[in-house]
């Protein structure tokens, strides 16, 4: 056979081959993404499960005055947790996009992510210090309560970062069962302790902190181990990854900031103008609310690399798609919410059964929360992250959480948890706006 009838020969088995080879392609990219999935229920419904068992356990077996501290103690840490990340932790998904396979890169972003975060908490620790000891010293709870409870904070917060951080490099290559394994494990030997403690009759809010710190620090170390397989560590530091990580995030931030109070805003305000048992109502509700956490933690898993990777031309039928499959989703917890309410108060337990009137408005203002914080998740993978959303979403919960306030007030449970409701739809207006410009804009580009 001559070399012209070869390279014949040679194409037009390709021809022949490349339906074949498609296909081959879109069955491989179908299975990778079933395993994905699969691996993110299984991971995260065994986590999830263990939480929620602990979360039972300590709002059941913990006095009312023990659970509003542990109550307020976590919504604390929470709302640090989110001042001092600064969503410096989610710029490496949006930064890397398509480009996972250069593991220096993904070093580099991890480096920069986890030496912002520490800098943050060395300037920001001693302020929360403060604070926390104002916040608790009003309600006259003993002072080595709030000195163990501090100390939870501040070990929770400083390994809060170190597991957002190692987290990112597992997420970019789909590697799910080693990020759950390690922290299921751990969540589950953390359950066997509060139960010990429990029947030794030494459970009480400040053991429980403690524990959960402990949990997260452990938690931190064994997701760094993982996390060293997919990734190269840099001897150095780069400032220019830095500039280059807040200049990404800085539209962002003001909104991070406010956002920070509001996810616990209600637990604050109640617990200034309210009193004790108010604190551990409203706290106990927040689970319920928790309960979308794993749909949440869907979204930064499994969709937000994906959405980062998505071809332009198949974005928007994605991105309408998956909103509308998470408001049809949600659709019948909220009419279960409403209609059956004795059914989520079990959950917590016979000491919070009189709060019936209130468990359709959470259900139905974490649904919404929920929708918006997924296309929040899915305009920062794209990198739309613009000034404008920040300032309408401010703008827009100053007005009406103001207005509450002002016109309604937030003394007692139920307004409280309206509270929340009404201002559930600002973040649903400011991240649904942003989509929209984002589609007509496009990505923002950084400056060199």
């Amino acid at each position: 056979m001559r070399l012209d009838q070869l390279g014949e020969f040679d194409s037009e088995f390709s021809r022949i081959l490349e339906p074949t080879v498609t296909k081959n392609t879109l069955l491989y990219r179908g299975s990778r993404a079933v395993r994905i999935i699969s691996s993110f229920f299984l991971g995260q419904g065994a986590l999830q499960g263990v939480q929620v068992l602990i979360g039972l356990l300590l709002v059941r077996c913990l006095s009312v005055e023990a659970w509003a501290q542990f109550g307020l103690t976590s919504g604390f840490q929470l709302t640090m947790n989110t001042l001092m990340d600064l969503g410096i932790s989610t710029t490496i998904i949006p930064l890397v996009g398509d480009r996972r396979n250069d593991r220096a890169l993904v070093g580099r972003y991890v480096r920069a992510t986890k030496h912002l975060r520490d800098r943050t908490f060395l300037i920001l620790a001693p302020f929360a210090t403060l604070a926390f000891v104002a916040i608790t010293y009003r309600h006259h709870w003993h002072w080595y309560v709030i000195t163990l409870l501090l100390a939870s904070v501040l070990v929770a917060l400083y390994s809060s970062g170190q597991l957002s951080c190692y987290s990112a490099p597992l997420f970019l290559f789909g590697r799910l069962r080693d990020f759950y394994l390690p922290q299921t494990l751990s969540g589950v030997g953390r359950l066997i302790a509060y139960v010990a403690c429990w029947l030794t009759g030494i459970l009480n809010a400040w053991v429980a902190a403690i524990l959960m710190a402990l949990n997260i620090a452990v938690n931190g170390s064994l997701l760094e181990r993982k996390s060293r397989n997919y990734l190269e560590w840099p001897n150095h530091e780069s400032p220019a990854i830095d500039q280059e990580v807040l200049r990404y995030v800085l539209p962002a931030i003001p909104a991070i900031v406010f956002a920070a109070f509001q996810a616990q805003i209600s637990l604050f305000l109640i617990s200034i103008f309210g009193n004790t048992v108010s604190i551990a109502q409203v706290a106990a509700l927040s689970k319920l609310g928790q309960l979308f956490s794993v749909l949440m933690t869907f979204n930064v898993v499994v969709i937000e690399p994906y959405i980062a990777r998505l071809s332009r031309e198949r974005l928007l039928a994605t991105y309408i798609g998956l909103v509308g499959l998470a408001a049809l989703c949600c659709a019948p917890v909220i009419l279960l919410g409403f209609s059956m309410p004795k059914l989520f108060l079990w959950l917590l337990g016979p000491k919070y059964g009189g709060l019936q009137g209130a468990v359709g408005w959470i259900v139905c203002g974490a649904c919404i929360n929920y929708i918006a914080g997924l296309m929040w998740i899915m305009n920062r993978a794209r990198k739309w992250v613009f000034w404008r959303g920040t300032i309408l979403e401010i703008v827009l919960l100053l007005v009406v959480q103001i207005s509450f306030i002002v016109f309604v007030g937030v003394r007692s449970t139920q307004q409280a948890v309206l509270f929340t409701f009404v201002s559930s739809f600002c973040y649903l207006l400011a991240h649904g706006y942003i989509g929209i410009y984002g589609f007509l804009k496009g990505p923002r580009i950084l400056p060199v």
